[in-house]
């Protein structure tokens, strides 16, 4: 995930290329998403800058798989635990390896255990880790406020205290990408569409990353746009996105070829 605002997983206290013109075309003839969309702004390359360093120097989060042949396969840092950890067997599955499994949450080793005890290894660090953003937001980090928005807003869950937190944030860094992508990606979850294309607008023409471009497509096809949200698929895809995001994105592309513009959640 690269975006300024950071929201990827924090330590806890105890262990814690631009596209060929026919795509441009493409995005063109989709229709006027906003009175200042320009496709070609979709390409324009990030620009990166630390905001937060306090929350910056707490994020290192990670999740690990290993294949039959002992190969490991690290992941992360990402929004929630479960993320990395998807990421890392997401990673170890498309390298054709057999016998993936994940080995490590965070710090804390999971190999040999069953998966109902791996579930409560990555319960413990998502409540833990909550309610130390809670607390980092309450004294002011604004990164930790984002993580935790966001956090809320890939759950779809608590979207009225992520808007309240996301919204503190912008107070801060009222043109960060990331902070932007985070109250886009709520304002989607709440169903206010057109809100939202505005807000994803802004920020894919800052910093055009694969997650940002696939959550403006997420939201076109919500709005029935399923052109323009193929084509932001597309290019997503070309942005480099990881395995789990490359495979949502290639399952809500089957499912516009099978069925057309249909609800979707969030890609992650």
């Amino acid at each position: 995930m690269t975006v300024l605002f950071t929201r990827c997983q924090f330590r806890v206290s105890s262990i814690r290329a631009l596209t060929g013109v026919g795509l441009m075309l493409g995005l063109a003839a989709c229709g006027d998403t906003g009175s200042n969309w320009e496709p070609q702004d979709m390409f324009a390359a990030p620009t990166e800058q630390k905001l937060d360093d306090r929350y910056r120097a707490m994020i290192d989060f990670k999740a690990m798989a290993r294949d039959a042949n002992g190969k490991e396969y690290a992941a992360g840092p990402k929004a929630t635990v479960l993320g990395a950890v998807e990421e890392a067997v997401a990673m170890c599955s498309q390298a054709n390896a057999q016998g993936c499994k994940a080995v490590r949450v965070g710090l804390t080793w999971v190999d040999g255990l069953d998966q109902v005890a791996i579930e409560s290894v990555i319960q413990s660090y998502n409540d833990t880790m909550t309610a130390e953003a809670y607390h980092a937001a309450g004294q002011g980090n604004m990164g930790a406020a984002n993580w935790l928005a966001y956090h809320y807003a890939v759950l779809g869950e608590n979207l009225t205290e992520a808007e309240r937190l996301s919204k503190q944030a912008l107070s801060v860094a009222p043109d960060d990408p990331g902070a932007l992508d985070t109250y886009g990606l709520i304002l989607y979850r709440q169903g206010r569409y057109q809100e939202a294309e505005e807000v994803f607008i802004r920020v894919n023409k800052a910093m055009p990353t694969a997650e940002h471009i696939a959550h403006f497509a997420d939201n076109a096809l919500a709005m029935g746009k399923a052109e323009m949200a193929r084509a932001a698929y597309q290019r997503a895809l070309q942005a480099g996105a990881g395995p789990v995001l490359s495979q949502t994105i290639q399952k809500r592309l089957l499912a516009l070829d099978l069925n057309g513009a249909g609800n979707v959640q969030p890609a992650q």
